[in-house]
């Protein structure tokens, strides 16, 4: 994702990650960052400062249907505002973002890095409205393509 000409979300399949496989939230945040790194969207400590963040501040949201995380960091890590989407082959446990001591098994992570601190709030308002559709979540869990779930999230944010 990253923001469009009229500010909307726009889903990049680059930065999509299909059934990706990983045991833990500091593996799934690594893997997710290396591209955002190294195409220069986010500083070399933005994994490190995201797993930080989160054991502070935990993004762990139940939804209806599952469990997601969408976890992020201060915009001083930023370079260029994108959102990275994963569907996990496994659940890995986080805490919750309404009781962090309670765990819960997340299916899928939103990993936003936004370079403007005011640009957050409007992406979090565009994702929790995604979040309202359980059957486009529940599609874009089970598909294994990238592209496929880059066109279902950019179609979702169109309607």
């Amino acid at each position: 994702m990253s923001e469009g000409n009229n500010g909307g979300l726009v889903f990049d399949q680059q930065f999509i990650y299909a059934q990706l496989d990983v045991d833990s939230f500091a593996d799934a945040i690594n893997k997710m960052s290396q591209k955002l790194i190294k195409q220069n969207y986010v500083v070399s400590e933005f994994p490190e400062k995201v797993i930080a963040r989160e054991k502070d501040f935990p993004t762990g949201l139940s939804l209806s249907n599952m469990n997601i995380s969408i976890p992020h960091t201060e915009a001083s890590y930023v370079h260029k505002t994108v959102v990275s989407v994963a569907t996990l082959k496994n659940k890995i446990n986080v805490h919750s973002m309404i009781d962090p001591k309670q765990e819960i098994q997340s299916s899928m992570l939103f990993l936003i890095s936004v370079n403007d601190p005011k640009g957050q709030i409007t992406i979090l308002k565009q994702l929790m409205k995604l979040f309202q559709k359980e059957n486009l979540l529940d599609t874009i869990l089970h598909l294994e393509d990238a592209g496929a779930i880059a066109q279902e999230l950019n179609n979702a944010v169109e309607n």
